[in-house]
């Protein structure tokens, strides 16, 4: 279940005491913290920069991605993006203005996904699967072909609630199914959050 509907009214850990937790502990506590509908953007981008250090380690990233931190980091992604495409003629929609602080948390999300895709594919690799890596010379896979791998492999939830104005968002009435992404479909969109994560943002 998407941790989003979870959080709408339930408790968080104040980020403040999450450091104090045992180190096991901590990527599930970031994870509700970004899935909380009531997480402040400031707490948010705090905690997008904690997830982008856990995940540079492959077994905090298998938490991170077990725990459906991909829910959280492709629902900001996502809403960037249909930000950056909304005709302003077309629909009257009630916060169309992409925030300063929506430009951060999207160029973060997408380098936690950068950093997500390294770490689970690393984990894969010395698991045996060499398939992936004979395709690239020497076994050097491209960060945006690991990242489309891990997308392929990982599913998450998405929004399929339809609404005339997106930007107005009521967590408790949101529908969401799970996305399992064609390999095709995972490196379109890897290509698109890798250019995100280097501050490519159109």
């Amino acid at each position: 279940m998407l941790r989003l509907t979870l959080h709408v009214t339930g408790k968080i850990i104040p980020l403040s005491q999450i450091h104090a937790l045992n180190p096991s502990e901590q990527p599930r506590a970031w994870v509700d913290v970004l899935a909380s509908a009531k997480t402040s953007n400031e707490e948010k981008a705090e905690a997008l920069e904690e997830v982008l250090i856990l995940a540079k380690d492959k077994q905090r990233a298998r938490i991170l991605l077990e725990e459906g931190i991909l829910d959280s980091l492709m629902w900001m992604i996502g809403r960037y993006r249909e930000k950056m495409n909304h005709d302003p003629s077309f629909d009257n929609w009630a916060h169309p203005e992409i925030t300063p602080e929506d430009t951060n948390a999207t160029r973060l999300a997408a380098s936690c996904c950068m950093t997500l895709g390294k770490s689970h594919c690393a984990a894969i690799h010395t698991e045996g699967d060499l398939l992936l890596m004979s395709l690239y010379e020497r076994g050097t896979v491209p960060e945006e072909r690991q990242l489309a791998q891990m997308l392929h492999e990982v599913p998450f939830h998405t929004r399929v609630t339809a609404t005339d104005d997106p930007t107005i968002i009521d967590p408790g009435q949101e529908v969401f199914a799970v996305k399992q992404m064609s390999l095709p479909q995972a490196e379109d969109l890897a290509r698109s959050i890798t250019a995100l994560s280097v501050g490519r943002l159109m």
